[in-house]
């Protein structure tokens, strides 16, 4: 087997790769890069979209599936393999999707046409977020996503006692600490909403509509009861299908959360509470004008995770208008180190650590 880098850079952006075998070929991940102007979308050819059987995607975020509809009008004819959760998420829809609960088991192994072999288990980011491990011709390769085995809301299946000839492993915060520890970080964080909240001051939290926000949305149910709690549309929605996505939420998380009540943001007046906007970036109208009614008010704008350059947020950021306090949801170089340590991986590929890749073409 060879594996092509085509996403790179990968850290936080354009996740992509491309594996080619002797007699069955596939793609995990299509990551779109928003802030990368005119370098958006993977370095694919068109002869590895059309020849590629498969698509696997381990999660519904922008910069793991933002390139699937290029990827369908770029010739791209096989199967897209994921969850049901991920596949839900989508906003492509997909002809005959292959879902992997339907295929087997966390751990368990299943094989698809061509003679590849599939291990999938949770990975603890979002809902239908997934780790997968594909052998092919006696030779095999772990991806593991945005694998978080500390999530606080969402179920991960431990990366431990697995074996690969390489192993691409998430090191999206690298060799630094991603700002603290997480006990560290959700302190802070709660520190910085508690403190605007009894100054009166309102507290916006624009999140992705998938996994973070819901962490945070614990932390407050836990440790700040008495706060209100507004959302956005898309957000409120989001927190209600929790119940019905169960295998995918801790029952301690289900437990925490199951007396919260998130309200719908006043149309006519700015209330006292915190806000959850399913909106990281700051795109929609809508958001815009909600921040900048909080702004007046002397609230507060929070960013919890990567601010994209060339948007509203990070125009928000540079005028001191908002600050940006981490809520890690990705490995650190210490935690991917650990996480090699209990499996029996030949080579490691991380991004932004001292195991970063060093080339574009892996063979395997």
């Amino acid at each position: 087997m060879k594996l092509y880098l085509t996403g790179e850079p990968c850290s936080q952006q354009r996740h992509c790769y491309y594996v080619e075998g002797e007699n069955v070929s596939f793609i995990v991940d299509c990551g779109y890069q928003r802030s990368y102007a005119g370098d958006e979308l993977p370095h694919l050819t068109g002869e590895q979209i059309r020849k590629a059987q498969y698509l696997f995607l381990t999660h519904s975020h922008e910069n793991q599936a933002g390139g699937l509809l290029h990827l369908m009008q770029s010739g791209f004819s096989g199967r897209v393999v994921l969850t049901t959760e991920t596949a839900r998420q989508l906003v492509v829809p997909l002809d005959e999707p292959i879902l992997l609960e339907a295929l087997c088991l966390p751990y368990a192994e299943a094989v698809l046409p061509g003679g590849l072999c599939v291990t999938w288990g949770r990975s603890g980011h979002c809902s239908g977020s997934v780790w997968l491990r594909m052998e092919l011709g006696g030779r095999s390769i772990l991806f593991s996503g945005d694998y978080l085995d500390s999530a606080r809301v969402h179920t991960a299946d431990p990366i431990q006692g697995l074996s690969a000839d390489l192993a691409v492993l998430d090191c999206d915060y690298g060799t630094s600490a991603g700002g603290n520890s997480r006990r560290i970080q959700s302190g802070l964080l709660l520190d910085a909403i508690r403190d605007a909240l009894a100054d009166g001051r309102p507290v916006v939290l624009p999140v992705p509509l998938f996994g973070r926000g819901q962490g945070i949305l614990s932390y407050i149910a836990e440790q700040l009861p008495d706060a209100d709690v507004f959302g956005d549309d898309r957000f409120i929605e989001e927190f209600a299908h929790l119940d019905a996505s169960a295998m995918w939420v801790q029952q301690g998380a289900m437990d925490r959360l199951a007396d919260v009540f998130v309200r719908p943001i006043p149309e006519e007046f700015v209330a006292l509470g915190v806000y959850f906007l399913s909106d990281p970036q700051l795109d929609r109208p809508s958001s815009r004008a909600l921040v900048q009614q909080i702004l007046l008010c002397g609230g507060r704008v929070i960013m919890t995770g990567t601010v994209e350059p060339r948007t509203h947020a990070a125009a928000l950021m540079h005028a001191g208008r908002a600050q940006l306090i981490r809520y890690g949801v990705h490995c650190t170089q210490s935690d991917m180190l650990r996480i090699a340590s209990q499996n029996a991986f030949r080579r490691v590929i991380a991004y932004r650590s001292d195991f970063e890749p060093t080339q574009a073409v892996y063979e395997v």
